[in-house]
């Protein structure tokens, strides 16, 4: 029996599941028991995506846990307010992970650089592309289009952080910083998260360590690379809070956000889900470091964000 306390998100075979309440979760039969009083839901681990316990007083089974890692799902976990707070890893789930691993540590310090250049480019883009598709009005979209074309590799004169300043200000109005407490930054701090839990997923599934980031070195970072390769990719967040959020960010929000990783994006021609796309883009990103083409995939998000597909 599906109990009302919890909610699940399901897209084709693929589920999203959201832990909201107190229960107890637990593994039987290679499946994912939801146990809320004398009611439960079994979901088949081989179904699910990403699950997200969101409630302080869940109680989570070790063995569960330990199959939800070894089944390469996205487990995140969030504290009392329900924003994320951290994601489980397994250690390395790729058969041939000390190739992978010997790889990327010998990534050539110029194939870094010159991929930031192109990683920063693709976001100030994705910025243009989401003052374009609202039509917003003054945009400065010369300036930044200036800023695009006059990145050096490693982006040594920030173009990446003076776009950004403009860019919010323009869409979100002149007196906004992302350091205000209000709705929008709850919404783009969320959706973030929620984006760059996937984005280590990829990574970790792919023989890569997060720690090690080809931009961003942070000692006490452990998703360095995951934040390098979200950096194109947040304007799909940042249009769906432009467009959705105005003076709150509650649980409906959440949910919506969470549901982002199943819309439909833009890519290479084609649509795919985001997820999908985030798969693709990541790849992309590895084949350049490892010198097998030049080009790496970008999202179109003039084209628009297809919500709620099935």
């Amino acid at each position: 029996m599906c109990s009302p306390h919890f909610f699940i998100m399901v897209y084709m075979s693929w589920k999203t599941v959201v832990i909201g309440s107190e229960c107890k979760v637990s593994l039987t039969m290679n499946r994912m028991k939801i146990t809320i009083g004398d009611e439960y839901h079994n979901i088949p681990l081989c179904d699910l995506d990403t699950v997200i316990f969101s409630h302080d007083k869940t109680v989570i089974t070790i063995p569960l846990l330990s199959q939800l890692i070894e089944h390469n799902i996205n487990v995140v976990i969030c504290d009392s307010h329900n924003d994320p707070i951290g994601v489980f890893q397994a250690f390395n789930t790729h058969s041939l992970v000390f190739k992978q691993l010997n790889k990327q540590i010998n990534w050539k310090k110029t194939r870094k650089k010159k991929l930031w250049k192109l990683i920063v480019r693709d976001k100030i883009q994705s910025e243009m592309d989401v003052l374009q598709l609202f039509e917003i009005e003054n945009a400065p979209i010369d300036l930044l289009k200036e800023y695009k074309n006059s990145i050096y590799n490693d982006d040594q004169t920030n173009r990446e952080g003076a776009s950004a300043r403009i860019y919010f200000k323009t869409l979100f109005g002149s007196d906004f910083t992302r350091d205000d407490l209000s709705a929008v930054n709850f919404a783009l701090n969320y959706g973030y998260k929620i984006v760059a839990s996937y984005i280590s997923k990829c990574v970790v599934a792919r023989g890569l360590l997060t720690q090690l980031g080809i931009h961003h070195i942070g000692e006490a970072n452990a998703f360095n690379l995951t934040y390098d390769f979200i950096e194109p990719i947040r304007a799909v967040v940042d249009a769906w809070a432009y467009d959705s959020i105005t003076d709150r960010f509650s649980i409906a929000e959440k949910q919506a956000i969470i549901e982002l990783l199943q819309a439909k994006v833009f890519v290479d021609g084609k649509w795919f889900r985001l997820n999908d796309a985030i798969e693709d883009i990541v790849d992309s990103y590895i084949a350049f470091l490892n010198e097998k083409t030049e080009e790496v995939l970008r999202i179109d998000v003039k084209k628009g964000i297809q919500l709620n597909c099935e």
